[in-house]
């Protein structure tokens, strides 16, 4: 949803420079938070039903086969309303019916895969696909046959991301500045191990870093205490003053979170989500970037947070801006 929302903002910045009209609308699960995203961001938004792809045994499977057709027919019925000339995906579970009535009406299709390894949404949605735009040239791998069709370009991220104000966040949190701060993101859903491991570890962090421990939505209540503070929920106002602040990080591997962190070079200390409750994603993004950074660096679940923060290097003052909206926008509203 976050990468949809900052090629919205490309291309309308896009529209404006060029004088060139667009039609933005946008298509998801009612279920999901996109409605209430896509008012903030003033894009009507249309649901469509859908059902969730497991790859394993669950008897909500069998419901789920009915949604999906009534998904296509649903979208297919609002896509010959809007009349677009292009859809384009993001992925989950709400893709397929829309890209395939799409390609049923013959409506150019894009879609993007944020992860090294393809997401079963990519692969459904692949064959129906005109261009397929990877975050990761290693995502290639699995798209067999159709990776003549990939385009690597990278993870768009939201400029406003990279232009956080410090003073405002030390506001914010109430910490003095005197200690370096460390922020903690377990992402979008929250994540109960990273949550534990800071948790156990609170008063030793303490003593060395002031702490901002974003714990996930439905994860637990706020807390503020002189070193620590803890937060369900912030939204990207708020996060982008939080990542100007922080001197270092631990995190998932999510997609997103590791494009912002790698276009912001803050230090990251990274708990990829396990194969116990994943496809493996996260842990192939983490290689990924540790090989390609010295300021990521994979966790070892057996040792202690506080010994594992020393190996990450000196936040640089640097910052290495993403051109990944503008590359899209530039392939999607070519003549």
């Amino acid at each position: 949803m976050v990468p949809n929302m900052a090629l919205a903002d490309a291309i309308r910045e896009r529209s404006k420079s060029d004088k060139i009209k667009v039609r933005l609308a946008y298509m998801g699960s009612r279920r999901g938070p996109e409605a209430a995203m896509s008012k903030k961001a003033g894009i009507p938004f249309y649901g469509v039903t859908t059902g969730k792809l497991r790859r394993y045994f669950d008897l909500r499977n069998f419901a789920d086969c009915f949604r999906v057709p009534f998904g296509v027919l649903e979208a297919w019925l609002k896509l010959g309303r809007l009349k677009p000339d292009l859809v384009f995906s993001k992925g989950g579970f709400v893709a397929f019916p829309v890209v395939f009535a799409a390609w049923m009406r013959g409506i150019t299709v894009v879609i993007h895969e944020s992860d090294s390894v393809p997401g079963l949404s990519t692969k459904m949605c692949a064959p129906f696909a005109k261009i397929i735009v990877l975050g990761y040239r290693e995502a290639e791998k699995g798209l067999g046959k159709y990776a003549k069709k990939a385009l690597v370009l990278g993870i768009p991220i939201r400029k406003e991301i990279l232009e956080g104000d410090k003073k405002k966040a030390l506001k914010l949190l109430g910490f003095s500045g005197e200690k370096p701060v460390l922020l903690v993101m377990g992402g979008s859903g929250g994540s109960q191990e990273v949550n534990n491991r800071i948790l156990s570890e609170k008063v030793e962090l303490g003593k060395k870093y002031d702490v901002l421990h974003l714990l996930g939505s439905g994860k637990g209540k706020s807390v503020r205490e002189p070193h620590y503070v803890a937060l369900p929920f912030v939204d990207e106002e708020e996060l982008r003053h939080y990542y100007a602040l922080a001197s270092l990080a631990l995190s998932r591997a999510g997609a997103t979170a590791l494009a912002e962190l790698e276009a912001l070079m803050l230090p990251t200390l990274l708990y990829p989500l396990g194969l116990e409750s994943s496809r493996g994603d996260q842990i192939a993004n983490a290689k990924v970037m540790a090989a390609k950074y010295d300021f990521f660096v994979i966790a070892n679940p057996k040792k202690s947070v506080l010994e594992q923060l020393k190996k990450l290097p000196k936040r640089s003052k640097k910052i290495h801006p993403s051109r990944t909206a503008d590359k899209i926008v530039d392939l999607i509203l070519k003549p």
